[in-house]
């Protein structure tokens, strides 16, 4: 198993994973990235069927990646931004992790160090910060960084986005502006509606692998600190 488990709920090969991606290469350490996209995770039905054993019994793919996350030394967790909260898959996926460890005040995932990555299309991530802060703090898990990140809205590759009057485009461009790549938002080109920003402050991945080496530090001290405890 790897050290750290870095987990997207954005689709594939977008903004959000891409930023996952490079947290993890900056920690310095073995990692796993999984991206939910693709995957069935079903919300919580509160039916207790993981009081006795604190794993959830729903059959889908959320107990193969829960089991991940119990093995990993860190977690780094992606997710983009839907109708102010973060996208319903990564809200299914914590209301089981957090439901099924808090039976007879468990918390398996207890002191385990975080880093949250959040994308929008402002690139504040307000709303995913938020509703992580609720999940980290039920579950014990200790947040030690995050990055924020302008995403992709679908509307770019949907097909209709630049003449659609309800669509994301509109909040960069004039309806009807050509979508071309140097318009799209991506990791290295944040905020292409910024005329005068500089490059260096449209490429994240710095920034990313800075977080990064952050938890990388973290968990080299407990591992030291769990080492100098006495048997």
């Amino acid at each position: 198993m790897a050290g750290i488990i870095g987990i997207s709920s954005g689709r594939n090969n977008k903004v959000v994973e891409s930023v996952v991606r490079e947290v993890l290469a900056g920690t310095g350490k073995n990692f796993e990235l999984v991206s939910l996209a693709g995957k069935l995770i079903r919300p919580c039905e509160g039916c207790n069927g993981c009081a006795d054993t604190n794993r959830c019994v729903l059959k889908d793919d959320f107990q193969q990646v829960a089991d991940l996350l119990l093995e990993a030394e860190g977690i780094v967790f992606g997710a983009p931004t839907y109708w102010g909260h973060m996208n319903s898959k990564a809200l299914a996926f914590w209301e089981r992790i957090c439901f099924a460890g808090r039976h007879n005040s468990v918390f398996p995932l207890s002191g385990k160090p975080a880093v949250v990555v959040a994308a929008d299309g402002t690139g504040n991530g307000e709303f995913v910060f938020k509703d992580m802060k609720v999940y980290l703090t039920d579950a014990r898990i200790n947040l030690v960084g995050e990055l924020a990140a302008q995403g992709e809205y679908p509307c770019f590759t949907c097909g209709y986005g630049n003449y659609c009057p309800v669509g994301g485009l509109i909040e960069y461009f004039p309806l009807g502006t050509e979508i071309t790549p140097e318009r799209i938002p991506a990791i290295t080109n944040q905020h292409p509606e910024e005329c005068d920003l500089a490059a260096s402050a449209r490429d994240i991945t710095a920034k990313a692998r800075q977080v990064g080496a952050v938890l990388g530090k973290v968990i080299d001290f407990h591992n030291s600190k769990i080492k100098r405890e006495p048997d």
